[in-house]
């Protein structure tokens, strides 16, 4: 049995559980990860249906019929061409699949296209939102993931550090993120998780803000949140430093930041609710003179996307489980004046966690 294999049973099983008789799943990570293909989510209608019973069925574009047959020879699919459109070809699949309602779909990630040509076949009431199910599938990463998470996660650190050691006073928010993303490539990257966020001074208090023109000057904090991608996994680290020096209430601002991903880190252990992550980070920056600066939760999961299952807040009772990837992000904002986030990436196991992130978080001034 092959991973993939492996990967498609747990899923079957997740959808008898749930008492599906199938699901849908258009392009994207869920896609991949049960089949090893990589699509685009384009203007051509493409599915991929995984049956309760372990079957499998799909309607794919027929420019797709290579490297589909290859990875997927067992699969029922039926091919349409663009002469012809998709139409006949979703009466087909909608026939095969009509005695093994309900269908769950991708909520998240469907398009109404594909919704509703499902819809039109199979009725509105045969259709379900599978993603409540389907945040388990990912939601243990093996042995394959694990690894390409650790080399996604040392590209993305060195290629920082390069950055930073070509300075930052008088350099734009621009410049440095094409330098990074540059560093990334050099370093072995496959891609990037996501268009670096390089914000500088005032900037940075948008936590997801777009990089500018704007150049670096001697105090200002530069906030940088990026992720080299390796294979099908993406880091996702965070690191804040200060162009030349730092004001002593700037200091204190990254100390307490700094405190509180130290406090969220310990409190990661297989058994323990996941919401424990968040309330001891979060609870450090409540007891601080910047409770008011708080402005996200602590964290987020982590591996075929940037963000996925499970979600590391207070109101999640779910416990940690080993193999489970998640960041540990804690953040304070000031508008206009500065904003301070230390993001690193765990991995839950055994005896606790491991830290898969190894760049120093103490206060960094750079030239």
């Amino acid at each position: 049995m092959t991973v993939f294999d492996d990967r498609r049973a747990r899923a079957a099983t997740l959808l008898r559980d749930a008492g599906l008789g199938c699901v849908a799943f258009v392009p994207g990570p869920n896609l991949q990860y049960l089949t090893d293909v990589s699509l685009h989510l384009m203007e051509r209608p493409t599915l991929y249906v995984l049956m309760a019973d372990g079957g499998s069925h799909a309607l794919m574009p027929a420019l797709e019929r290579q490297k589909w047959q290859a990875a997927m020879p067992r699969c029922e699919t039926t091919y349409w061409d663009d002469a012809e459109g998709p139409e006949a070809g979703f009466a087909a699949l909608a026939a095969r699949l009509s005695a093994k309602m309900p269908l769950g779909i991708e909520g998240l990630r469907m398009r109404a296209a594909e919704y509703r040509a499902l819809a039109r076949h199979l009725g509105v009431e045969a259709l379900t939102d599978a993603d409540p199910v389907l945040s388990d599938l990912r939601l243990i990463k093996d042995a394959v993931e694990l690894d390409e998470l650790r080399r996604a996660i040392p590209i993305s650190e060195a290629a920082l550090g390069e950055t930073l050691d070509a300075g930052i006073r008088g350099i734009s928010e621009r410049q440095i993120a094409a330098r990074l993303k540059a560093a990334m490539l050099s370093h072995g990257a496959t891609g990037f998780a996501f268009d670096p966020i390089v914000l500088g001074g005032g900037a940075a208090a948008n936590p997801h803000g777009d990089a500018s023109d704007r150049t670096l000057s001697p105090g200002d904090v530069l906030l940088i949140d990026f992720g080299a991608s390796y294979g099908a996994m993406h880091a996702d680290i965070t690191r804040t430093v200060f162009c030349e020096h730092a004001t002593d209430a700037h200091a204190e601002i990254y100390e307490t930041v700094l405190d509180a991903n130290l406090a969220g880190r310990a409190a990661v252990c297989a058994g323990a609710p996941l919401g424990d992550v968040d309330d001891a980070a979060t609870s450090v920056l409540e007891a601080s003179p910047f409770a008011d600066m708080i402005l996200h939760k602590t964290g987020h999961g982590l591996g075929r996307e940037v963000h996925e299952a499970p979600p590391i807040m207070r109101s999640n009772t779910a416990p940690q489980r080993t193999g489970m990837v998640f960041t540990i992000e804690p953040g304070l904002y000031r508008e206009a004046e500065i904003g301070v986030r230390i993001e690193d990436n765990v991995a839950v196991n055994e005896k606790g966690h491991v830290c898969l992130t190894q760049f120093d978080t103490r206060m960094q001034v750079i030239a």
